[in-house]
């Protein structure tokens, strides 16, 4: 299969939405709101919460709030110079200040997160584990939900040749992002069907 075939290319995977589970769009908002727009969306590795923290941006835009982005990586212990003018220069109430992998941050940092963004309307952070920030909502996988996202993106037909979606959330520790690169490379005959069948 040619690479641009492929139906689990990042192109295509930055398209798929966040599927909320358990409530609404409306209940997030709301929720967000009553914690004066200062919050954490928290789950492990894989689960969904930078694609979930997309989402809210583009709701948020929808009414009339911007918002500044920052994605922080292993080893970002704190913002660099570029991170801190995107973040912070100008803030206005009408800003909400989206940061990706809180965790990364040393206490110092943070603490400077949380006083510079004082002057913004919100802050709303990803984190593997909660207590950064009172958690809005916490990020979960299943296999429907990957189950969803194959056939979605595959077809149901194709979907049903590619492996169980429980057993490859289960390979992967939960991980559907990791899942979704399994599939990747078995579509792009990087492995055998069979080799994924025996990974540990």
């Amino acid at each position: 299969m040619r690479a641009r075939d492929n139906p689990f290319t990042v192109q295509r995977l930055h398209a798929v939405p966040y599927r909320l589970s358990g409530l609404t769009w409306e209940e997030i908002l709301e929720r967000l709101a009553a914690l004066r727009f200062r919050a954490a969306l928290v789950g492990s590795h894989g689960r969904g919460k930078t694609t979930l923290l997309a989402e809210l941006a583009r709701r948020l835009a929808e009414r009339g709030l911007r918002t500044r982005t920052v994605t922080l990586h292993e080893g970002d212990h704190r913002l660099s110079a570029a991170q801190r003018a995107r973040l912070f220069r100008g803030l206005t109430l009408a800003d909400v200040v989206f940061l990706d992998g809180a965790e990364q941050l040393g206490r110092l940092a943070w603490l400077e997160v949380r006083t510079r963004s004082r002057a913004a309307g919100g802050l709303v952070i990803t984190s593997h584990r909660p207590g950064l920030l009172p958690t809005l909502h916490e990020c979960h996988t299943t296999p429907g939900l990957l189950a969803g996202i194959v056939e979605d993106l595959a077809g149901v037909d194709e979907a049903r040749r590619l492996p169980e979606a429980g057993e490859l959330l289960a390979r992967h520790g939960g991980n559907v992002r990791d899942a979704l690169r399994e599939l990747y490379d078995l579509c792009a005959g990087l492995t055998s069907s069979s080799a994924v069948g025996s990974s540990p």
